[in-house]
């Protein structure tokens, strides 16, 4: 899914977000579920989720499978769909260039 042109507030939002960049950085390379994301960056359990939802309606994260907890619970797993971000004044505007993992690119301008 690629982002919404419409979202590039949020997105901004989140890009600067520690905790949703944290997330995406811990992500990138490998899919991870939130109990492991929490537990590692010190992020509390609701707020994990609460930003796992948020950057997977945004595109920047996806769910990359499942796993199966010791207490027989399957989880999901989530990675980064974003490799790069840069933000930039240009005449005036807020332009974020973002390259997705996979090479595309995706330049959204901030209303």
């Amino acid at each position: 899914m690629l982002i919404d042109k419409k979202m590039a507030w949020e997105v901004l939002q989140h890009i600067s977000d520690q905790y949703s960049i944290r997330i995406l950085r811990a992500t990138l390379h490998r899919p991870l579920d939130a109990i492991t994301l929490s537990k590692q960056l010190g992020i509390p359990i609701a707020v994990c989720y609460r930003r796992i939802k948020e950057l997977e309606r945004l595109g920047l994260l996806t769910k990359e499978g499942k796993k199966l907890t010791s207490k027989g619970k399957w989880i999901n797993l989530y990675k980064a769909n974003i490799k790069n971000a840069e933000v930039k004044m240009e005449n005036g505007r807020i332009v974020i260039k973002i390259t997705f993992r996979w090479g595309k690119e995706e330049t959204l301008e901030v209303e």
